[in-house]
């Protein structure tokens, strides 16, 4: 009765994160509670998931990666990177999100190298982009600090009594998957669309729309008389009034005040449009605009997702204003109110001083430029924080001092040196996280706990069964990449957990290589943009379409699934 239950709220967790939009807390936190009240979880057992010794390395490691976002180490790397032949350019490139990725956050690394590709006069930033996501992904699993996943698994062994993982216990395996990786890349980055050389052709696809005021001076004018037609890289694409659409608007087509004007072209130039007078933007508030100016792009995990952007009440929840939108190479219609938001569209905002100290930022957006507060560290501040990160990172590979140990010793030198006030690490701390990491880490005990884990290997190894041992590693392999494509890595890993426990129990052998297979499943989210934080953000800077990453991921989950349970079966059982 206890594992019917569990495997009918398992049921209803994965449905709830794939159909729905509710948060992921409260999908994980609502079963915790159901397995606990149901008497499936004890106490102990649900408060020992949140102060779980990988957690909360993982927790601090987050944090004092923020610093390296100060340095201007990623960005002074980006300009060798991008010199030589394409295949130069794409390997070097490659190889150094990879390297950077194992160590610190792939997110803050493919962000500060999105523009320097995008501005890349060797090859199209289309084919170089994906790459580079996928680049940033292989790489997380060269090292256990390489993605939360792997400090997830690392913690959930701990939890149930197995010695855990050592720092370069993924890379045995994790090195031999990187260079095949980036090999398919170097040969598939060719199927990749050419979407153009320049930022100005990225820029294109933004769209802004202005309000003509009453009493402007441009009122009655036609569009030429207003000189809305000579403005060099902005083009105006429609005029929308009294909620009818003009679209193509007539170079003698005579203005009305209140019109809504939409423009396509170069952000850059929107002060061109400024300075004309009689126009303001329809939905930045006077004088937001020259504050700050963010670009972000939506989360699949948004609340904002499916809602218009006139409904959305961005001043209310962020402090912030739509300025501009790109859907990748999509035309948008109708102007910006009442456009429908999408997971993966870009907007640049006009921020206001509180849009940093929001705590709904990261739920709802993943920043790309322009984030206030972002100042760069150069020189000898700058070495010093790159040097004491992985000096931390040195000890807890050697063991000198446990991962823990020398994060908080990281942490300590950070805040006292001023290069993470108090203040920046409560308000970009990533406290959700830990607490749905916590969340799916009861929820595998209460798998464990329940006799369901053991149900389901009983299953993986049946439908395997000619196979044997590496049938069931395979058919692991193959449940938690599914769920990772359906869900999140972090939730596939903590749900997959305890069936690795339950499949190396019923073939009596060490349990590491199941839960590496797992670690390595768990990543492996490439065929869809949104799988992955970095698969999205490049989604709509390279003008991209669902089929891109198809054409490009599939050679690559082909090769990554079959190196990876190859290698597994022979380093480890061999």
């Amino acid at each position: 009765m206890s594992a019917t239950l569990v495997a009918c709220v398992l049921a209803g967790l994965i449905a709830t994160l794939v159909f729905t939009r509710i948060r992921p807390l409260y999908a994980f936190g609502g079963a915790v509670l159901i397995f606990y009240f149901g008497g499936l979880l004890s106490k102990e057992q649900l408060l020992l998931n949140f102060v779980n010794e990988s957690l909360l390395s993982l927790f601090l490691l987050l944090i004092a990666s923020l610093a390296l976002e100060k340095t201007s180490l990623v960005h002074d790397l980006a300009g060798w990177l991008l010199k030589g032949s394409e295949r130069q350019v794409l390997l070097k490139l490659m190889s150094g999100a990879g390297l950077l990725s194992s160590v610190t956050n792939n997110t803050a690394v493919v962000a500060t190298l999105m523009g320097p590709v995008k501005r890349s006069q060797v090859m199209a930033p289309s084919r170089l982009l994906i790459p580079l996501s996928y680049a940033a992904i292989l790489g997380g699993v060269l090292t256990l600090v390489g993605t939360s996943t792997n400090l997830i698994i690392d913690g959930l062994a701990r939890n149930a009594g197995l010695p855990g993982f050592a720092f370069f216990d993924f890379t045995l395996v994790g090195a031999p998957v990187f260079v095949a990786g980036m090999l398919v890349l170097l040969l598939c980055y060719k199927l990749l669309p050419e979407n153009g050389v320049s930022q100005q052709s990225g820029n294109a696809n933004y769209f802004t729309e202005f309000r003509l005021c009453a009493g402007a001076p441009m009122a009655g004018k036609t569009v030429v008389g207003a000189g809305l037609r000579q403005l060099e890289s902005l083009f105006l694409v429609e005029l929308v009034r009294n909620g009818s659409l003009i679209s193509p608007v007539k170079p003698t087509e005579i203005l009305q005040a209140e019109d809504r004007l939409v423009f396509s072209g170069n952000m850059a130039e929107v002060h061109k449009l400024l300075a004309l007078p009689g126009l303001e933007l329809a939905h930045s508030p006077s004088g937001l605009l020259q504050r700050n100016l963010v670009e972000v792009v939506l989360s699949p995990s948004s609340s904002l997702v499916n809602r218009t952007i006139r409904d959305a009440a961005f001043r209310s929840q962020f402090d912030a204003a739509v300025v501009a939108v790109r859907r990748g190479s999509q035309r948008i219609a109708g102007g910006l109110g009442n456009l429908t938001l999408r997971p993966g569209d870009v907007l640049v905002l006009a921020v206001g001083d509180d849009f940093n100290t929001r705590p709904n930022i990261a739920r709802n957006f993943v920043m790309v430029n322009g984030m206030p507060d972002n100042t760069q560290s150069g020189g000898w501040r700058g070495t010093c924080i790159v040097t004491g990160f992985f000096a931390a990172l040195l000890a807890a590979a050697t063991g000198m001092l446990s991962l823990l140990d020398a994060m908080l010793l990281l942490l300590l030198a950070y805040v006292a040196s001023g290069v993470l006030p108090a203040s920046e690490i409560r308000r970009r701390a990533s406290v959700e996280l830990v607490l749905i990491i916590g969340c799916a880490l009861g929820v595998a005990q209460a798998m464990l706990n329940s006799g369901l884990a053991n149900s389901m290997a009983t299953y993986i190894v049946t439908l395997f069964a000619q196979w044997g041992l590496w049938g069931a590693l395979v058919g692991l392999y193959l449940t938690t990449w599914l769920l990772t494509e359906l869900i999140t890595n972090n939730a596939a890993a903590a749900l997959t957990f305890p069936v690795g426990l339950a499949i190396a129990e019923q073939y009596q052998v060490d349990a590491k290589p199941l839960l590496l297979t797992i670690a390595f499943a768990a990543s492996a989210s490439f065929l869809t943009p949104y799988g992955y934080q970095t698969n999205l953000m490049v989604y709509s800077a390279g003008n991209y379409r669902y089929m891109d990453y198809l054409r490009t991921g599939f050679p690559l989950a082909v090769v990554y699934g079959g190196m990876v349970c190859g290698l597994i079966q022979w380093v480890c059982f061999y």
